[in-house]
């Protein structure tokens, strides 16, 4: 039985709080450029989106504890030493298995049905 070439802190962390390749390609866009903040605008062009792409990518980065804002400027800035460690982690799985990693982002249901499955955990554990 081949073992899955994502370990499983990466395949937790894309479970729980990555729901596109955008989101993936910012996260390592900006933990790269660590010591530097990022306009919408910058951020952007670099990943190839539109600046509206671009501002709720990484506002819900922000939100979501891997980056900071201020004044409009996006930082990586984990909220955790143990997020930095699994996203370092993830830079190694996409920079290894690309396609792995692809296809758990995109093998995800969509928001409405995850939100719809956490209706249903609430109500039944109540």
């Amino acid at each position: 039985m081949p073992t899955n070439p994502v370990p499983e802190a990466v395949r937790q962390l894309i479970a729980d709080a990555i729901d596109s390749i955008a989101e993936v390609e910012a996260i390592l866009l900006l933990r790269r450029n660590r010591d530097r903040s990022w306009s919408v605008e910058e951020a952007g062009k670099r990943l190839y989106v539109s600046d509206t792409v671009a501002r709720h990518v990484l506002t819900v980065l922000a939100e979501r504890g891997f980056l900071s804002e201020q004044d409009g400027q996006f930082r990586y800035d984990p909220r955790t030493p143990e997020l930095d460690s699994t996203v370092a982690a993830l830079a190694t799985a996409y920079s290894t298995n690309l396609v792995a990693v692809t296809h758990l982002v995109h093998g995800k249901p969509a928001e409405s049905v995850r939100e719809f499955a956490r209706a249903f955990r609430l109500r039944k554990d109540s």
